[in-house]
């Protein structure tokens, strides 16, 4: 009998240490990434400070994403063989300490432009060791709800970022914003390489037959077009990110503010917005294990696009309706961040799971390195208007994307299939 307890010990406490994995992900991913956002709640004050355009300003933003995908490239594959905490520890570090370059050296274009490069190759090796260190201990049926929470505590940093970087700034400095914001990923590092266990793929998992599940080449249809869906979120997301308090700052001067008060009163308003979605990847992700991944997917794009499409036109409308639409557009633009992510992981077979998910994460990065910079070029040249609309392109290419895979007969591999 005795034989027998360490199983029973596991089977009890199985449930509790998945939990306990997620929750520990989750919040040091938050404290390790509020250093992507705090460059762009201090944008009003460095864009005078630095006398920079906002074609400069979109180039800073685009170097940070282009920095995160050059380490994308490159986290899939050491993820798979060196597994997720190690990388996870690493990549925290690196972070942190280009952020406190970027504090100490920064003094203009070129040198930010350094910093903020090297501080997005840290990120990079966040989000997707996560991934799978979860996809790991949850089944497909509860993986979109935990891959959602992981991306919640992703927003809430982002959100977070813009409330202490701007508030701090307005009142002591950029440099004391941005601080604040960054020196969280050396505990974070330390935490998930103590306290996270990593957990080997099930044995039935690593049986699979190459017939239960498509390999992950040019020829899977459904994984493909599950990333062009992603591809069609990126595009909008990180552009209305980056540049939403810079815009909400704008409002707020139009109306009248003084500067330090319209740069206090924006990234508040900036960090209200992106906490919506500090809960609806969770919410859709849960319900997307129900109702279907794709049918989910394309509802909140469809919403998303819309508000794209008036979004950057209401600067000059009562600030009322300006916020309630952009809470709306906050809640909708990211709720479907984990779905694309937890369909992958049902898509392909889990040894090149790290492989997909990197390749997914490079190629919806990639087209946040372009967007960001075109958009601060759409501003300089037309309006914010016509910025924020020309977002709205990626939410149709998303939705399109969407359907086709929702008529493949893979699609049923996924939580829901069909329906």
């Amino acid at each position: 009998m005795l034989y027998f307890l360490p199983m029973v010990t596991l089977q009890l406490t199985d449930d509790g240490q998945k939990r306990r994995v997620l929750w520990i992900l989750s919040l040091c991913q938050a404290g390790a990434m509020l250093i992507w956002y705090n460059f762009a709640a201090v944008i009003p004050l460095l864009r005078g400070e630095w006398c920079l355009t906002n074609d400069q300003l979109g180039t800073l933003l685009s170097a940070f994403q282009l920095g995160y995908v050059i380490a994308v490239v490159f986290t899939g594959w050491l993820t798979d063989k060196y597994g997720g905490r190690l990388i996870f520890t690493l990549s925290a570090v690196e972070t942190g300490l280009a952020g406190l370059g970027f504090i100490l050296f920064a003094d203009g274009f070129e040198s930010a432009l350094l910093w903020r490069t090297l501080a997005g190759l840290g990120q990079g090796g966040l989000y997707v060791p996560g991934m799978q260190i979860l996809s790991r201990w949850y089944p497909g049926k509860e993986r979109g709800k935990a891959i959602g929470i992981y991306t919640c505590s992703t927003v809430a940093a982002y959100g977070s970022a813009y409330y202490i970087a701007s508030t701090l700034a307005a009142t002591y400095s950029w440099q004391t914003g941005l601080f604040w914001t960054t020196i969280w990923a050396f505990p974070a590092a330390l935490a998930v390489y103590i306290l996270v266990k990593e957990k080997q793929p099930a044995v039935a998992e690593k049986q699979m037959l190459p017939s239960a599940a498509p390999q992950f080449t040019l020829t899977n249809t459904a994984a493909w077009l599950m990333i062009a869906g992603y591809v069609g979120h990126m595009w909008e997301l990180y552009a209305f990110w980056g540049w939403l308090g810079a815009y909400m700052t704008h409002a707020f001067t139009f109306h009248g503010y003084a500067a330090s008060e319209a740069l206090a009163y924006g990234g508040i308003a900036a960090a209200a917005c992106t906490a919506m979605g500090g809960f609806s990847p969770a919410l859709l992700g849960w319900v997307s294990d129900r109702s279907g991944r794709c049918l989910s997917a394309a509802a909140a794009m469809l919403i998303s696009g819309s508000c794209a499409l008036i979004f950057g036109w209401l600067a000059t409308m009562p600030l009322w309706i300006l916020l309630t639409v952009g809470l709306v557009y906050g809640f909708f633009i990211v709720a479907d961040s984990a779905i694309y992510k937890a369909g992958l992981t049902e898509l392909v077979l889990p040894h090149a799971l790290g492989a997909a998910l990197g390749i997914q994460s490079v190629l919806g990065f990639g087209i946040t390195v372009i967007t960001p910079r075109l958009f601060g070029a759409i501003v300089d040249s037309y309006s914010w208007g016509w910025a924020f609309s020309f977002l709205a392109i990626g939410p149709l290419a998303g939705i399109i994307s969407l359907v086709l895979l929702r008529r493949l007969p893979d699609s049923h591999r996924m939580a829901s299939g069909r329906r």
